[in-house]
């Protein structure tokens, strides 16, 4: 089994590693095409037109946020040999985004089945925050609070 995810793994760093890298080098222009390739059977749900708005969409996103100062792998999440979901976190001079690619595997090989960008990342912080606000009322969560040493002034 272990060889298997390894080979997977393999698998789909070919399909999205390139894409991270080439928005690690600032070569943005055609993003998307690359996530698409034509020869990729997601490819024929796209017009050739929708992916030339695409590719100018994400350039633009990309051109907005900055310079990439280096991307790392936040979060991989998957069903075994059917879809698998990667976040890539993306320090840009403006701020950090998230690159989110699912993979799908319906017979053989592997394919991006969808990309984006999203660079609200504060909001996620946000949300973990309110999360945490509301498990207050969970004992587990107060007594946690209660281990915790009082910082106080001098």
């Amino acid at each position: 089994m272990f060889s298997i995810c390894t080979y997977a793994n393999e698998e789909i760093d070919k399909l999205t590693l390139p894409i991270m890298e080439s928005i690690q080098k600032g070569k943005i222009s055609n993003i998307f095409s690359m996530a698409f390739p034509k020869d990729s059977p997601s490819r024929r749900y796209f017009s050739d037109s929708e992916i030339e708005q695409y590719d100018n969409k994400f350039q633009g996103s990309f051109q907005t946020l900055g310079k990439s100062s280096g991307y790392f792998e936040y979060l991989h999440s998957d069903i075994p040999d059917v879809l698998v979901l990667k976040y890539y976190v993306v320090k840009f001079d403006v701020e950090p985004a998230i690159i989110k690619f699912i993979l799908y595997k319906q017979d053989k090989e592997w394919r991006i089945n969808s990309f984006a960008i999203d660079d609200t990342l504060d909001d996620y912080l946000e949300e973990s925050a309110k999360y945490r606000m509301g498990s207050l009322s969970h004992k587990d969560v107060r007594d946690e609070i209660k281990a915790k040493p009082l910082k106080q002034e001098k």
